[in-house]
């Protein structure tokens, strides 16, 4: 723990000087039996990690959802000012992502750092513009179904 802490401070160091913002990515994984890996939602454990993230001096925190998204608003309150950026974590279906999207920014995240549910996506394009239209409109899941729709037929 205290060669990671020094490290971030010696970051911290060189985003000062250089004027580039530092982002955190405090993660809590979960052992998983083959490839890959899980995210542990315990907002109890993710809460403590933003809070590292906050006393190490982060301008913009990456983390984890909580397994009841509802428990989120502990996260982002202890985060204070510093904005809270979600990651996707787990592949899955286009409704349940974006169901998760919209209760996360309800809850207060000011945006998302998906990989997987866009990339592996068959609808990458479309997939992308649900999600800005959610985190920029707080567009409902059914608006943002609407631009995977759009982007099948080439209008958008």
């Amino acid at each position: 723990l205290r060669s990671l802490v020094g490290s971030e401070m010696c970051i911290r160091d060189r985003c000062d000087h250089y004027g580039m913002p530092l982002m955190i990515e405090p993660l809590q994984m979960q052992k998983t039996i083959g490839s890959g890996y899980m995210i542990d939602g315990d907002a109890i454990k993710i809460t403590a990690l933003v809070r590292t993230a906050v006393e190490l001096g982060a301008d913009l925190i990456k983390a984890d959802p909580t397994t009841d998204l509802n428990d989120y608003t502990t996260v982002i309150q202890v985060a204070g000012d510093i904005p809270v950026l979600v990651r996707g974590g787990s592949k899955a279906s286009e409704k349940e992502i974006l169901e998760k999207t919209v209760q996360i920014m309800k809850v207060g995240a000011k945006g998302l750092v998906y990989g997987r549910n866009i990339i592996q996506h068959s609808n990458p394009v479309g997939i992308t513009n649900a999600f800005k239209a959610i985190v920029h409109n707080n567009a409902t899941v059914e608006e943002a179904l609407k631009f995977l729709d759009l982007s099948k037929t080439g209008s958008s």
